[in-house]
């Protein structure tokens, strides 16, 4: 039959709980959570309308979700052609 795959962690590589391949990913998590949180104090102090909220802090969460794909995924394929993992790395980096 075919040879099996072991299916590794993203964050720790070797399984380990000591060794974390994403600790920038993890920053820029607590960064943004941070920022989203600024953001929403500063339209409640705003006198915007119901919409203008709505528009303001789903731009915000919208712009930090793409942010943090695009950090996970530069790390992913980092991480993937440290390995020397061909089907991770998609060659975009």
């Amino acid at each position: 039959m075919g040879e099996e795959k072991r299916s590794e962690s993203l964050a720790r590589a070797d399984g380990s709980s000591h060794r974390i391949v994403l600790p920038g990913v993890k920053m820029d998590l607590a960064v943004v959570l941070l920022v989203l949180g600024c953001l929403w104090f500063l339209v409640m102090a705003t006198d915007l309308s119901r919409v203008g909220e709505v528009v303001v802090l789903l731009g915000g969460s919208v712009a930090a979700c793409g942010w943090l794909i695009w950090r996970t995924r530069r790390a992913v394929n980092r991480a993937a052609r440290h390995r020397g993992d061909p089907e991770r790395d998609d060659g975009t980096e």
